[in-house]
Parts: C-alpha cells; sequence; structure tokens
C-alpha cells in the first residue's frame, strides 16, 4: 500500500466521532476497506451505536496471533484544541487529532499491516485475527463481550497496539470505579441544624476511605506494578450558595495491583461505608462503576522477545526531543518504575490498564502478551493529542514483520 493510501485510513478513522462510544461507523468503514482488500470480517453490533470487528488472515488453525485495539475515545473539549480535532493535520513531524496516540493510529497500524501482509500473499503458519473493541475507555463491554463469547479461547499470544512508543509493556493495573452519592437533608445555610449537609458527608466519607485504601496500599506495594492507588475525579453537589445541600456525588478511580487487589478493595470500601453509616446522620450509598482485574504476563515470553529484537533497529534510528525525554524522566521520578531510555527498547509495567483485563480473564497470570505501539503515553487523553510521523509509518513496518515472523 503506498504512503498516500495508509495516509487516508488514519485521516478516515480521526474523522470518526467516537467520543464516549459510537464506533459503529468507524467499525463498518473498516470492514469495508477489509473487504475491498478480499478479506472478511465479522461485525458484532452491541447496540447504541456501538460494535466490536472481528477479521481473520492465514491457515485458521492454530496457532493464533491476536493483535487488538479499540475504536472509541475519550472526549475532547473542541474549543481547547488548536485545530480541528476530527481532522488529521501534519505539522513539524507530529500528527495532530482525536486518537492518533490513543489509539486510531494504534488501530490503523494494525488493520494496514494485516492487509499489506494479505495483498502480498506473506504465508503464514497459523491465524493472524484482529480483534477491535468498543467502550475501551468506559467499561470495556466489547472486550468482555468478545472474552464471554469465546474469541479467545484458542488464541495463543495477544498484542494490544495502545501506544507505548519504543516500549512494551507485559503488565497493567486492574482498575475499579466506584459512583458514591450522599444522601442529606435540605435546609436554608442559615440554620444548618435543620438540615444534613450532603457534600460535607460526602467530603468526610471520601478522606476517611482514601486514608483507609493509602494505608494499605502503602502496606502492601507490589513488586511488578507498585502501589494500588485512589483518586476523586468528578464530585457534584449543591443547588445555591445559601442553601445546604441534600445531596453529593462522587466517582472514584483505583487502580488495583495483585498484592492489594479488586477484592480487598471493595472489601475495605465496604467496611468504611458501614461504618460511616451507623455514626452519621444521613446515608452514603455506594455502586461498582467498572471492575477489572490486573494483568501480570511473562516478560520473557517469545512474543516480547521477537517486538524487541524486530524493533530495536526502527528505535535506534528515532530522534526524542529534549522534552520528551524530559517527561520520561519525570514520569519515572513520579511513579517509581516504567524506566524511559532512547538507546534501548525496555520491558516494564505499566500503571494503565487495556482490554487485556478482560480478553484475558481466563489467564491473568504468566500470558504471552504485550501492549507495544505507536504514540506517547504522556500525549494520551490530553488537548492537542499528537503522534510522531516517522513512529507511525515505523510500526506499520515492524507490524508486518512481527506477524509474519510470530506466525512461521
Amino acid at each position: 500500500m503506498e504512503r498516500q493510501a495508509k495516509l487516508a485510513i488514519l485521516e478516515r478513522l480521526v474523522g470518526f466521532k467516537t467520543t464516549g462510544g459510537n464506533e459503529l461507523a468507524a467499525a463498518q468503514y473498516l470492514q469495508s476497506l477489509l473487504a475491498e482488500h478480499g478479506i472478511t470480517s465479522e461485525l458484532q453490533e452491541l447496540g447504541n451505536h456501538q460494535a466490536n470487528l472481528i477479521a481473520e488472515i492465514g491457515t485458521g488453525q492454530q496457532p493464533v496471533f491476536t493483535v487488538s485495539g479499540h475504536l472509541d475515545t475519550v472526549a475532547v473539549d473542541e474549543a481547547e484544541w488548536d485545530t480541528d480535532p476530527f481532522e488529521l493535520v501534519q505539522k513539524d513531524g507530529q500528527f495532530y487529532g482525536s486518537g492518533v496516540t490513543d489509539m486510531k493510529g494504534g488501530v490503523a497500524a494494525l488493520v494496514i499491516a494485516m492487509i499489506d501482509l494479505h495483498d502480498h500473499q506473506v504465508p503464514l503458519q497459523g491465524t493472524l485475527r484482529l480483534v477491535l473493541t468498543a467502550g475501551e475507555e468506559a467499561d470495556m463491554h466489547g472486550s468482555r463481550k468478545l472474552h464471554a463469547d469465546g474469541s479467545m479461547r484458542d488464541s495463543s499470544a495477544l498484542l494490544i497496539a495502545e501506544p507505548t512508543g519504543y516500549r512494551t509493556v507485559y503488565a497493567n493495573k486492574g482498575e475499579v470505579d466506584f459512583v458514591v452519592t450522599s444522601l442529606g437533608k435540605a435546609a436554608h445555610s442559615s440554620r444548618p441544624n435543620f438540615g444534613i449537609n450532603a457534600i460535607q458527608n460526602l467530603m468526610d466519607f471520601l478522606e476517611a476511605v482514601k486514608t483507609k485504601i493509602e494505608q494499605t496500599s502503602a502496606a502492601n506495594p507490589d513488586s511488578v506494578l507498585g502501589k494500588t492507588t485512589f483518586t476523586v475525579d468528578l464530585f457534584r453537589g449543591g443547588i445555591q450558595i445559601n442553601a445546604i445541600p441534600s445531596k453529593a456525588e462522587a466517582q472514584i478511580n483505583t487502580r488495583i495491583v495483585p498484592e492489594y487487589d479488586n477484592e480487598a478493595v471493595i472489601a475495605d470500601f465496604k467496611a468504611v461505608l458501614a461504618d460511616f453509616n451507623a455514626h452519621h446522620e444521613g446515608e452514603i450509598q455506594v455502586n461498582l462503576l467498572m471492575n477489572i482485574p490486573p494483568v501480570v504476563a511473562n516478560p520473557d515470553s517469545r512474543l516480547i522477545h521477537e517486538i524487541v529484537k524486530i524493533a530495536t533497529p526502527y528505535m535506534q534510528q528515532m530522534h526524542y526531543s529534549a522534552e520528551e525525554q524530559q517527561q520520561g524522566a519525570e514520569m519515572l521520578a513520579k511513579q517509581g518504575f516504567n524506566p524511559f531510555s532512547t538507546d534501548q527498547l525496555e520491558v516494564l509495567s505499566a500503571a494503565g490498564g487495556t482490554d487485556a483485563s478482560e480478553l484475558l480473564r481466563d489467564e491473568l497470570q504468566g500470558a504471552n502478551y504485550a501492549v507495544f505501539g505507536p504514540g506517547n503515553p504522556l500525549k494520551m487523553h490530553q488537548t492537542n493529542e499528537s503522534a510522531s510521523v516517522q513512529m507511525w509509518f515505523d510500526f506499520i513496518e515492524i507490524y508486518e514483520k512481527l506477524f509474519a515472523q510470530y506466525l512461521n
């Protein structure tokens, strides 16, 4: 496929507004594109304009090498962008647009590599399976559906093209998200003792549960993934300055490590909740939004070794700006893990989760799994999201070599 044809595919993908879901149109476009090259695929419609897409090339037999990416993107504030986020822009060696890093860039690279292998009739001793998912940025219902349907049952390796740049990840934290609702009693602010302040109760509860989780986390670090973390990411409450609020809500994100796992965090949340409600007026209610486990795969797997071998020569030709090198050093300093190198391809763990938490539900420890994709992970979920043009084209070549090598 010519360079301009590859660019056109990425441009079309960026043009689809898949924020908060709405992946169906993008999936239909990719299905049509694959069909133009003689590759059949299955579109799994999930309702609400959402869909998964599955395609295969090769023998249809073992081994099955699954490569995956998600089609949805996070919400953008268009007024804050210097360019139209749904138009692919090239400037100073960078792509700009919603999803160029997370992760339409990775999805496009996977699709193009599969098409090139098929068009050039590269022999594969096994099956290359492309799995594109819906809802990864929300509740991972796309990958959960695929696991429930048994789509991963015969897979011997999984690569997810989330942005890593010239590093590869074999372990990801899990995630438990909570919605915490505080119910109080409205009153005039001049007579606060006539009411029950839902905001104050919510703040006090959050401080209590934060203290509990952070103390337990500090006592139970994981040697691979660090510590379980707790953040308050959304807070709503009140109607006006002179009214005691009767209701308030917060959404909590915890990132989970095996040493202090999902069930333990949930149990601590419930224990603090029961104690708080027993000693306070009003009521705190807690509901789960997401519950996905951590994944710790095999850092010495064949897949990891093939990635390092094939990608290292490309990495050695990659130019990192002084800003990117500084950002890498800051990430290491703040997280205490994830080394950043400009001369060797690091194999490491990551704080963020991936669809692997659902796709690998049956093999969360020791799997033949890697995260490896174009883009700088520090550019994810940011205004003016960008990705290196050179790196994106490099990764298409790397994927073609990796898929052919792994299945021969």
